[in-house]
């Protein structure tokens, strides 16, 4: 009996004396201001809203931890490191970020209020956020742009988009910069389409 309960004193002391786990949580950075308009010289304050849906996010992805591609059909969920909250939320957070810098006055969908003819609807979803042996930072979905009018939602874009971004460094942290990257070229992408649909178009 001695000889136990030496033993388990023995494994106890074994297991105070190690470190515990430590837990990382990531958000992106912070980003400058989303470009200009090319027809104008200063911030375009465009007339009608953007109404943006949550980002959904499907897969493997549709997690807090971070998820990587150790090899070609293996997925690694991360045990310590996570986003600092649910990367769907994180997502929306940027994207209403980016299109209010660059003059779209963006609302959360679930918070609508006020909506007219000529306003527009995002609809954002994701299949892929992870890291990838080879590829760096891998980010895959599909984006859906409609015009609000008085007979409903009129579809006026539908685009499948990947992107790829290698990371300056190995680590987590580089891993978050070049998610961060990919989110800030589909948000690009966006701008370029929302800007090409223009006032006169609206009015159609």
């Amino acid at each position: 009996m001695k000889a136990v309960i030496a033993l388990l004193a023995i494994a106890l002391a074994g297991c105070a004396g190690s470190d515990p786990a430590q837990y990382q949580y990531y958000r992106f950075g912070s980003v400058p201001d989303a470009p200009v308009s090319q027809n104008n010289n200063a911030l375009t304050t465009h007339d009608h809203r953007v109404y943006v849906d949550q980002v959904n996010i499907v897969g493997v992805a549709d997690q807090q931890a971070l998820v990587q591609y150790i090899e070609a059909h293996k997925v690694h969920i991360a045990n310590y490191h996570y986003w600092a909250e649910h990367p769907k939320l994180l997502l929306t957070k940027a994207t209403l970020r980016y299109l209010d810098n660059a003059g779209f006055s963006p609302v959360l969908s679930a918070h609508a209020s006020d909506i007219k003819p000529g306003d527009y609807k995002l609809l954002i979803e994701v299949s892929d956020l992870a890291g990838h042996y080879q590829q760096g930072a891998l980010l895959k979905g599909a984006w859906h742009l409609y015009r609000i009018t008085e007979q409903g939602n009129e579809l006026l874009d539908v685009r499948h988009f990947e992107y790829r971004s290698p990371l300056s460094q190995d680590g987590f942290n580089a891993l978050i910069v070049a998610h961060q990257q990919n989110w800030q070229q589909l948000m690009a992408q966006l701008h370029l389409e929302i800007d090409a649909q223009g006032p006169s178009h609206a009015a159609d």
